[in-house]
């Protein structure tokens, strides 16, 4: 019963989205009587498929397998939490999530949009209408999550059990939040080109969306980038995964956006190129869906489909991104605004950084798309690694870090270096504290350098603060207050020192990791960067889905108990599948990383160790980027006028 209300509640959110389409795209198409009654059909369209989505939920917490969803992708064993996240951890449940979310941000938009002009809205509302009736028409003829099953098994096969951890049962969320919010900017753009209203502040209506997308996929990148370090065994924080790619490219262009926005809002230029990123940032969110769904290119956690649902994504992200593109090259001369930059000027060098980060987006594109290619156009299967964006991005990642603290610290329209002193004082003060890194041993160029310009991106962001904090201070403001007053520059320099911390981290993680792969026996003990690691014990227990081997090893430094760690191996029932499960100590310094093998014999065991320092450092670096987006988020711009 389930399954045919979630079905029925598609197709009719499908009708009110079609009807809603044609009532914005043909004047008078509803007549006079159901112009009140439109108004309330964005609300309906979310109902309707929040209520089909919960129907699906629930066919996976019955486990009725007579739907094949849920037979591919669930088990009767399988605890609660990942029964419920098994409904999006699938192509089919994932996509009816995704047109969901889009579905939220069109009533979001249309709620706080009540004083925009009418023909901006509109026009916003019917390109966003465009997009869910093309992904909804997609679930109903193509990729129906509620089909059933003639002969439906008794038992399912199960979620894969990679994904049966909770932090992909929030991940995908959290990441689908930030490449559809990414729609509203894309639809506002087309809106904006469409009405040829140039009373409209672009950078305004924009900024907030931006903004919030850039905060969900931030935390959601985030959230993949700590599972796949703790749950694939290999002790890595990126893989250079194509998947992992997927939320790159639409982040990097976001990122690219948002300081764009910056030179609108001040200076009124850029008009054009913030209206290409909005439309190329959501482009790439659709072209990563093309990438997670078609099953051309391989990864741990892609959705591998038949072609054919493959070429139907692919069709809709060229009708989708073709238009999109199309009606910007057409319309682009209205809005074109030629502008020279000042040498010295912020604006100039936020520009700057915005062509060094589309270079960063284009490399990891091209990294990403190029075994297809070479597939495609040769028959021949390469790989592209870790190895390619080492020596292509590095250059491009340090230029873009030492431009940032630049353009941060010049002011709009500037004609000359007004604080030359500063830049040479912070200069010395990073060189002299990246030297006393020598005093540990020699160390590469290369980490030179990232050390330098972490600390480079880190104390010009302090500063920053610093200086903020006791000028207020004299003023009579207290922090609390001060950081209120000023939420703009407090977390423009939070975002800026995140991603001098995930620099540092980085790149220490990467020169000082150690790591050692051994036979080891019960009671047996060896050392590794100052760590003692004894293997205590071997237990074998049982769990409601899997049986599992767990090893127990004690971790001391000097004299001092660090903590136990458990490692295992996990054995899932249902599909028939072993997977490993590191076991990590965290620490503010380093991380402690333990995982088990195989057993050799009657009393060996392989075991893999890894120490690896300042890793944390990454996921804080992460955290602040994101606490910058939100407190700019919530920032009232009307002080902007009187940032720095």
């Amino acid at each position: 019963m389930e399954a045919e209300l979630g079905h029925f509640f598609c197709i009719s959110a499908l009708c009110l989205s079609l009807l809603l389409f044609l009532r914005h795209s043909i004047p008078g198409f509803t007549g006079t009587y159901f112009e009140d009654v439109t108004k309330f059909m964005p609300s309906l369209i979310f109902i309707f498929i929040g209520i089909s989505f919960f129907s699906l939920s629930l066919t996976f917490v019955n486990s009725d397998f007579s739907v094949k969803l849920v037979a591919n992708n669930s088990h009767t064993l399988k605890p609660l939490i990942y029964k419920v996240s098994g409904a999006w951890g699938n192509h089919e449940g994932s996509m009816l999530l995704w047109v969901w979310i889009l579905a939220l941000y069109l009533l979001l938009f249309q709620v706080f949009s009540k004083k925009l002009p009418s023909e901006l809205v509109n026009k916003t509302i019917f390109i966003q209408l465009s997009v869910i009736s093309l992904f909804l028409l997609y679930l109903v003829l193509v990729s129906n999550p509620f089909e059933r099953l003639d002969n439906p098994p008794a038992e399912g096969e199960g979620l894969n059990p990679i994904l049966q951890d909770i932090l992909l049962a929030f991940h995908p969320p959290t990441l689908y939040l930030g490449y559809l919010g990414l729609s509203i900017p894309f639809s506002i753009a087309l809106g904006f080109l469409l009405s040829n209203d140039k009373n409209v502040d672009l950078a305004k209506v924009i900024r907030s969306w931006a903004l919030l997308s850039f905060f969900f996929l931030s935390v959601g990148i985030l959230l993949g980038s700590i599972w796949a370090y703790y749950e694939l065994g290999w002790g890595g924080w990126w893989f250079w995964d194509p998947v992992e790619n997927a939320s790159l490219l639409p982040w990097l262009l976001t990122l690219a956006l948002i300081h764009s926005l910056l030179v609108l809002e001040r200076r009124g230029h850029l008009i054009s190129w913030v209206l290409l990123l909005s439309i190329m940032a959501f482009s790439f969110s659709l072209i990563g869906t093309f990438i997670v769904r078609s099953g051309l290119l391989t990864s741990v956690h892609a959705f591998a489909n038949d072609p054919s649902r493959g070429l139907f994504i692919l069709l809709l992200i060229f009708l989708a991104i073709g238009l999109g593109l199309s009606i910007f090259m057409v319309r682009k001369p209205i809005v074109l605004n030629q502008t020279k930059f000042n040498l010295f000027s912020k604006e100039f060098w936020i520009l700057l950084n915005n062509v060094i980060l589309l270079v960063i987006t284009s490399i990891v594109f091209l990294g990403t798309i190029w075994p297809f290619l070479v597939e495609a156009f040769s028959g021949d299967q390469v790989s592209v690694g870790k190895p390619f964006y080492d020596l292509s991005l590095t250059p491009f990642v340090i230029i873009f870090a030492f431009l940032l603290p630049i353009a941060s610290s010049l002011k709009w329209n500037g004609k000359k270096v007004s604080n030359l002193p500063y830049f040479i004082s912070l200069f010395v003060i990073c060189l002299i504290c990246t030297l006393t890194f020598l005093l540990w041993g020699s160390i590469s160029l290369l980490t030179f350098l990232g050390i330098f310009l972490s600390l480079w991106v880190v104390l010009s962001s302090v500063w920053e603060i610093c200086k903020l904090l006791s000028k207020r201070t004299r003023e009579g403001f207290d922090f609390f207050k001060t950081v209120k007053m000023n939420r703009i520059l407090v977390g423009k320099s939070l975002a800026h020192a995140g991603f001098g911390a995930l620099m540092f981290g980085a790149t220490a993680v990467s020169t000082w990791e150690t790591e050692d792969v051994r036979y080891m026996k019960i009671g047996e003990e060896f050392k590794i960067s100052g760590y003692t690691i004894l293997f205590k014990e071997i237990e074998f227990q049982s769990q409601s889905n899997f049986k599992k081997v767990v090893g127990e090893f004690n971790i001391t430094k000097g004299n001092r108990l660090v903590g136990n760690l458990y490692p295992e191996k996990r054995f899932y029932i249902s599909r028939q599948e072993v997977t490993t499960e590191a076991s990590i100590k965290p620490n503010f310094f380093d991380d402690v990383y333990i995982v088990l093998g195989n057993k050799l014999n009657s009393d060996e065991w392989v075991v893999r160790v890894y120490v690896k320092p300042f890793i944390s450092f990454i996921w804080l670096g992460v955290i602040l980027i994101s606490l910058g987006s939100i407190m700019n988020l919530t920032s009232n711009r009307g002080k902007l006028k009187h940032a720095n």
